[in-house]
């Protein structure tokens, strides 16, 4: 039921009965941008939480290189998040505000920018000052060759938000109305106040109304009495006829976040927890998805960790997580590689995120694939 503050601006509106007022339930930019947000949130968080069951290894060339950076990276890169929430943490604000920055204190923790302000130089690293994580402020500089700074360029996820939010807001912002409304109580008051001034009837009309009102707030079971010179008549009240299902609620918020997913590459059976279809659409969101965001992030770190001449050297950063090839999915293709000749172990363990192992550069091809001259299941020269 509506409420006026202040009841005497009926006596200020027009005084038939025919004038209907029209009172705007959700109204308010926060109500209409509800479903926005819970959309982003959800597909973000999504991917977010793929990410950070990634595991980050040190390699040169095949062999892998045991680095402080293995513990900072895997296991606790500052005082206050594990690994794990670390990078969720990170890869949300990567997508959510198109950019993160991550610095390195004097204790050597890696800390995740909340604000932060960049300058860009043509011919200089580009600074960054004002970064500030969570409610301290560093009183410094940084330049970019000493942070880690990835953007996630989804200019098309912000105008898709600026541009079609406003519609689906007002959207869905009618049918909350609808269904407030269905619930909504309508009652009429006559009042016939014969005795006092203008103003002594105008307040006992709004004591009468507050009353009654204050009841209906607090009471679960609320009376009216009857009262002298005030008839109190109910239109319409508790369960109203509901002409606006709440399944199509769920459905409006459903086709924000198919729009927000399809925009970021995860297939929206994914989200909703579908399970048609589900190794394909697994595949589809590795690989437009997270193998993008992963090469953002080895980039970076191989950039910032190495120098030039030791990444030239071989070293580099590899990632390890559920973009990586299913071993027991792949045991039957990797099977035959082998036995054809096609390729050694450590080729296909290179592929598969392995380091080599003793033996594994030979070449092995089984009976079936050798010639009439050649002995099964013997090892062949490497020919390449």
């Amino acid at each position: 039921m509506a409420v006026f503050d202040n009841f005497m601006e009926l006596f200020t509106r027009r005084q038939d009965a025919s004038y209907m007022y029209d009172i705007d339930l959700v109204n308010e930019v926060g109500d209409k941008i509800y479903a926005k947000r819970l959309a982003i949130d959800k597909v973000i968080n999504f991917i977010a939480r793929s990410v950070s069951t990634t595991e980050f290894r040190f390699m040169q060339n095949d062999e892998e290189l045991k680095t402080p950076w293995d513990y900072k990276l895997n296991v606790r890169p500052n005082t206050d998040l594990s690994a794990a929430n670390f990078w969720q943490d990170l890869i949300y604000k990567l997508i959510k505000n198109n950019e993160v920055l991550v610095i390195k204190n004097d204790t050597d923790d890696l800390l995740i920018a909340d604000s932060f302000t960049r300058h860009e130089s043509a011919n200089y690293p580009d600074i960054f000052d004002g970064v500030t994580v969570k409610t301290y402020q560093f009183k410094r500089s940084f330049n970019m060759d000493e942070v880690w700074y990835m953007t996630y360029n989804n200019e098309k996820l912000e105008e898709f938000t600026t541009g079609m939010w406003a519609d689906y807001g007002e959207l869905f912002g009618r049918l909350m109305e609808i269904n407030l409304r269905n619930n909504q109580i309508r009652a009429t008051v006559t009042a016939n106040l014969t005795s006092g001034t203008q103003e002594q009837k105008q307040k006992s009309l709004q004591t009468y109304i507050s009353n009654i009102f204050d009841s209906f707030k607090k009471n679960s079971i609320a009376v009216v009495p009857i009262t002298k010179g005030f008839d109190y008549n109910e239109v319409s009240g508790g369960v109203g006829e509901s002409n606006q299902s709440v399944t199509e609620l769920t459905a409006l918020l459903d086709s924000f976040t198919d729009d927000v997913a399809n925009i970021l590459g995860v297939p929206p059976a994914l989200i909703h927890g579908q399970t048609a279809e589900v190794d394909q659409n697994n595949k589809a969101y590795i690989t437009y998805c997270l193998k993008p965001i992963l090469k953002k992030v080895r980039d970076e770190l191989n950039a910032k960790i190495f120098l030039p001449t030791e990444y030239d050297h071989g070293k580099h950063v590899e990632t390890i997580g559920i973009d990586s090839p299913d071993l027991f999915a792949m045991a039957e293709p990797i099977d035959k590689l082998i036995s054809s000749g096609a390729f050694n172990p450590n080729e296909l363990r290179r592929v598969l995120g392995y380091g080599p192992r003793d033996g594994g550069d030979q070449f092995v091809m089984t009976k079936n694939y050798t010639t009439e001259q050649s002995k099964g299941g013997e090892n062949i020269d490497d020919t390449n």
